[in-house]
């Protein structure tokens, strides 16, 4: 099923059904939001597929209509779970490779989210603004220490994030050996989430095996397949969140930027050059450099 959030009815806006052609919405009858029907998954179902059979003859929206998925959430950590990005930002910021077998993730802000189509506003062009695409799963409740098998039974949702960067402050802030915050301000979600059952034979193996299309100034600037190059699958990334804590129902957690290496095994050329492209600004300019 899809859901969405549209931006009425309060902070945490109201719980929609979607249609298969992103047109028409639904209501869920007795879950206000999203994170309601989060929190009582298994009894909210049969409201939520009755909205979601309700939706493809319900109200019509606009996407300005959306909010967030989750216009707020308990945490939203965000992974980097592709070498190649991992690669091309070492060498952006002159950082040493780093020697783990370990996923890497940081706990970003949470308490607001953006609007598909809203504007993001940020301090200054000076700070180095940049987008990055990912994708990110909503989960279920997990317990301390829970294991890639639970945790890819709690992937409840799958959506897209604009993980907002301002590349001018990262450098210091990681100097300070304390990771992102200043750096990191609010991300943009895609308007709809959906079951990973919508997604067919796209998920598997708990990854998306789909192109994650980027435009820039409304030119294709990427279109990397987040299934490929991904070193760690989403039910890992989960587990490795939940390892000294336990996760509550409506955790976002995110891949890091989709990106690939060239078919030569080259970090990448831009889509105009045949290539896959990029899911961030930086990583061209590294190339470019």
């Amino acid at each position: 099923m899809r859901l969405a959030t549209l931006r009425r009815g309060g902070r945490d806006g109201t719980l929609v059904a979607v249609s298969r052609d992103g047109a028409r919405v639904a209501p869920v009858a007795g879950y206000a939001t999203l994170q309601a029907a989060l929190d009582d998954w298994d009894a909210a179902q049969p409201a939520l597929d009755a909205a979601a059979q309700a939706a493809e003859s319900g109200e019509g929206v606009q996407p300005d209509d959306f909010a967030a998925p989750l216009p707020r959430a308990w945490q939203w950590l965000d992974g980097s779970a592709f070498a190649n990005h991992g690669a091309l930002m070492q060498l952006a910021f002159g950082h040493a490779p780093i020697e783990t077998d370990l996923p890497l993730m940081y706990q970003g802000m949470s308490h607001e989210f953006i609007a598909p189509t809203a504007d993001v506003p940020l301090p200054s062009e000076a700070d180095g603004i940049d987008f990055e695409g990912e994708i990110a799963v909503v989960t279920g409740d997990l317990p301390m220490g829970a294991t890639a098998e639970q945790a890819a039974g709690q992937i409840r949702l799958v959506m897209l994030v604009n993980d907002v960067s301002l590349r001018g402050l990262i450098p210091a802030e990681l100097g300070k050996g304390f990771g992102f915050f200043q750096s990191k301000p609010s991300s943009a979600f895609s308007p709809v989430c959906v079951t990973p059952d919508e997604l067919g034979a796209a998920w598997a193996g708990n990854r998306l095996h789909h192109p994650l299309l980027v435009s820039f100034n409304e030119q294709l600037f990427g279109k990397a397949n987040a299934g490929v190059d991904m070193t760690f699958d989403f039910a890992t990334l989960v587990a490795h969140a939940a390892k000294t804590r336990p996760l509550g129902a409506g955790a976002i957690i995110g891949s890091g930027t989709v990106s690939n290496k060239d078919s030569d095994g080259s970090p990448g050329r831009p889509v105009a050059d045949g290539g896959l492209g990029y899911s961030c600004i930086a990583e061209i300019r590294m190339i470019e450099t």
